[in-house]
């Protein structure tokens, strides 16, 4: 009998506990990396449409209030899928772009042109984090930023406060979604990384 008083009472501890930690003020910062795209001139590919395309259909049923993009073609133009879906006109901004970053180091010889490139780099990556990780002041919404493989893996080590540089030991696949929530003190949880469960095994693509 004490064994079924302690458990029922457990239950319902655990209940309040998690009723209480569950945030009521939050922001929901879903990054899409961009779809497969060729080089000359930058533009989707075939496939990378069709990724694209299947990625717009997750967001819609998100049912974002802002919708951000990286000014390189390669994400307006994934963008442009999202903004077809939801009714809703993304807003293009420098500091999203791709760049090459700390960390790359680890894995290739860098020289100093490289090394003045991924300073630069971090410094744009970093303002671009603070714009994003602002803490809510009240409500819940949900922003989805169109950006790239690096900086999407950069962002999130800085949101984990991991060393930003184990960026380079992530990856993440076109047209995968990433999702962190920020509350109301600046805390952030990282809900899913590089999700593709929406992308057809035959359609995944890394570059």
């Amino acid at each position: 009998m004490w064994f079924q008083i302690d458990l029922a009472f457990w239950k319902t501890s655990a209940t309040i506990n998690n009723m209480d930690l569950e945030p009521k003020i939050y922001k929901t910062i879903v990054f899409v990396r961009h779809a497969q795209y060729e080089k000359d001139p930058e533009r989707l590919t075939a496939l990378g449409r069709a990724q694209a395309h299947l990625v717009s259909q997750v967001v819609r049923d998100l049912k974002p209030q802002k919708l951000y993009s990286s000014t390189m073609p390669r994400a307006l133009e994934t963008a442009a899928f999202i903004e077809k879906q939801c009714a809703i006109t993304s807003l293009k901004r420098d500091f999203f772009r791709e760049g090459i970053l700390p960390g790359l180091e680890k894995v290739t010889k860098t020289d100093k042109a490289s090394r003045v490139a991924m300073k630069e780099n971090k410094e744009r990556a970093d303002q671009a984090y603070d714009f994003l990780f602002k803490a809510p002041k009240s409500g819940v919404s949900t922003h989805v930023v169109v950006a790239h493989g690096n900086v999407i893996r950069y962002w999130v080590c800085k949101a984990l406060g991991v060393d930003s540089k184990k960026w380079i030991q992530m990856d993440l696949q076109q047209c995968s979604i990433t999702t962190i929530r920020v509350d109301k003190k600046g805390d952030a949880v990282l809900l899913g990384f590089a999700d593709i469960g929406h992308i057809p095994f035959e359609q995944r693509t890394y570059i």
